[in-house]
């Protein structure tokens, strides 16, 4: 076997990534024998998992992580026989900091500030050069569990270079030797290594060894840890830091959870969750295919890192353990979908979550705002995508209204407040709340003092139109035409009055905009604006346009109708005109202008701005 070692460039900037581990990322030390710990037991769980299908890896041998200090060698070694790593595997993992991206991991810390930091962590692979904080030299021996090839030993003092070299005689799983600092010597001590596993690591379910030579002769040949699962004790067993750090091992966020829930299910079929809410929600959450964080555990082998099928998608961004022993121990992915009790367990486990968060709602409002202002388009997919849950997500939802200012309320409890007598929930959709507060189409229902739902999200077009109505109380958008028969017998006279009153002037405003309109028509929705646009009743709306467009999916653009103010001095000072001198310019130039009145009103813009601002300057000048 060849001594000589192979010496490799590292793929990005080490010490840059290394300077923002130790002074970004981890706010003490001791946080890295969490994170050697946390991989010797993912490394761990991949061989049990392994050895269900492949039985050649089966052995007699004790699944363990041994932590050994050398204090003569100022070293510490932590130790598992778990899967191991192959030569290229080293080469991989090991040689490229920050593995899933490293100049945009730099790039957002840089420019990221304390809040927003969290939401980095999960996406890089950073855990392991933790150690760099304590030691000035790491060094990993690793052989892949059941390879008949020599072992590989990789080195680094966390520079630009790290070298690689076959080794004999190393044993089947890994190795992390630290070189330790000199000012890290508290590493060493017995004492000291025991506090910390018990602090961070005692929910691991492999014992944990420490081989110092100086235990008491009761405590030689046990583990540290309890090994007992966090997920399985009972809740007031278990302090809120352990469930914490157990949070933190699970998601790698360095936050603590906003909230928790220990659920353990008895019956036909019984299981044990412990479930997180992360405090902050980051941009891969809201994509279609992000994993969910959801470990599934049979008899104490963890069978899946991401189960999916144990709540629904719009759940994604739960964090938390799932055991059950009433599953085969070969189950996999595709066999997950069609499994009885997985489908009785996500039945359970689905209706357990959302009457945590109605609890956390009624009882906790300002905890239930912070979660909603993170995950509540979530929820709102949820309403469109699950429709067994819908009337249970929809008594979830936070709202914006005409009258609440900067404070969201509670749908449910808005609803509950109306009049028994009203029917109808009005509402508007775009992509701006303060704008919408002071909308032309609240007019339509201001003098009434009517409180209209202000939606800003792209998601609310979808969640809408799913949900049709609450609570028996049909949801009317403002930004449609209305129904004629939601009219009063009053407004129906005012609007049939009007039509026949400027029947010419409809005619001819029609004439002019061609088919830049689908109608023209006079509503008693309008007090103080001349003119707005609206949909048609089968319009979806241009915030479901847009979000149709994030999904690469055309919908092709309505024609609205131009609804006018019978009242308004415009209509009357038009009508003037019309009978006046029809023929002239100037009529066709003032319908023009209340069609781009109309658009801006919309919240768009005229379709030749040039145009528009001549005809203005026209006006404003009497030409």
């Amino acid at each position: 076997m060849s001594d000589r070692a192979r010496k490799l460039k590292f793929k990005t900037e080490t010490k840059k990534i290394l300077d923002i581990v130790i002074n970004s990322l981890y706010s003490h030390p001791d946080i890295f024998l969490r994170e050697l710990i946390s991989n010797s037991s993912d490394a761990l769980d991949k061989l049990r998992f392994l050895m269900l299908t492949s039985p050649e890896l089966a052995s007699e041998r004790e699944l363990r992580i041994d932590i050994i200090p050398d204090k003569d060698a100022r070293t510490l070694t932590v130790r598992d026989n778990g899967t191991g790593m192959s030569d290229d595997q080293m080469a991989t993992e090991l040689g490229t900091i920050a593995h899933s991206g490293s100049r945009g991991f730099i790039e957002a810390m840089e420019m990221s500030d304390d809040e927003k930091t969290p939401e980095l962590i999960g996406q890089f692979g950073v855990g392991f050069y933790s150690a760099f904080m304590v030691a000035d030299k790491v060094e990993v021996l690793s052989r892949k569990s059941g390879s008949d090839e020599p072992g590989q030993r990789w080195s680094s003092t966390g520079h630009d270079t790290f070298s690689l070299r076959q080794e004999d005689n190393i044993p089947e799983g890994t190795s992390v030797i630290l070189h330790l600092k000199e000012e890290m010597a508290e590493y060493l001590d017995n004492y000291r290594l025991r506090e910390l596993v018990r602090k961070y690591s005692d929910f691991i379910s492999y014992p944990v060894y420490i081989e110092t030579g100086e235990e008491e002769e009761e405590e030689k040949g046990k583990p540290v840890n309890t090994r007992k699962p966090i997920w399985t004790r009972s809740e007031d067993e278990v302090k809120d830091e352990e469930y914490n750090e157990f949070y933190n091992h699970l998601s790698f966020d360095i936050q603590k959870p906003l909230s928790r829930l220990v659920f353990h299910a008895e019956g036909t079929t019984e299981f044990y969750s412990l479930l997180f809410l992360p405090s902050t929600r980051t941009m891969e959450m809201l994509m279609p295919d992000y994993k969910t964080g959801i470990r599934l555990y049979v008899k104490k082998v963890m069978i899946m890192e991401e189960a999916d099928e144990l709540l629904p998608r719009y759940l994604r961004f739960i964090k938390g353990v799932v055991e059950s022993g009433d599953l085969p121990l070969n189950i996999s992915r595709e066999t997950l979908q069609e499994n009885r009790t997985v489908k009785i367990i996500r039945k359970a486990l689905t209706a357990k979550v959302l009457s945590w968060f109605s609890d956390m709602l009624e009882n906790d409002p300002e905890q239930y705002h912070k979660f909603f202002m993170n995950f509540g388009d979530l929820l709102k997919e949820g309403i469109y995508s699950d429709v067994q849950h819908r009337e249970n997500l929809a008594e979830l939802l936070m709202v914006w209204t005409s009258k609440s200012g900067d404070e969201q309320k509670s749908f449910r409890r808005f609803v509950e407040d109306l009049p028994e007598d009203v029917d109808r929930i009005f509402y508007i959709t775009g992509s701006d709340r303060k704008e919408l507060a002071s909308s032309p189409y609240l007019e339509s229902v201001g003098k009434a003092d009517v409180e209209v739902l202000l939606f800003d999200s792209p998601v609310d077009e979808f969640m809408l139109q799913s949900l049709g109505e609450y609570k028996g109380k049909k949801l009317v958008s403002l930004l449609r035409e209305v129904d004629i028969e939601d009219l009063t017998e009053e407004e129906k006279a005012e609007k049939k009055n009007a039509e026949e009153t400027y029947a010419g002037l409809l005619e001819y405003i029609k004439d002019q905009l061609g088919d830049r309109v689908e109608a023209v028509r006079f509503s008693p929705r309008l007090k103080d604006s001349p003119c707005i646009l609206v949909g048609d009743k089968n319009d979806p709306g241009e915030m479901f346009r847009q979000m149709m467009k994030t999904m690469n999916q055309e919908i092709p653009e309505a024609k609205k109708i131009l609804e006018l103010n019978p009242a308004h001095p415009v209509i009357s000072m038009l009508q003037e005109l019309y009978d006046k001198e029809r023929s002239g310019d100037k009529l066709k130039s003032y319908v023009n202008i209340l069609f781009d009145l109309g658009q801006i009103m919309a919240g768009g813009r005229p379709g030749d701005p040039v145009t528009f601002g001549k005809r203005i300057t026209d006006l404003l000048s009497g030409t």
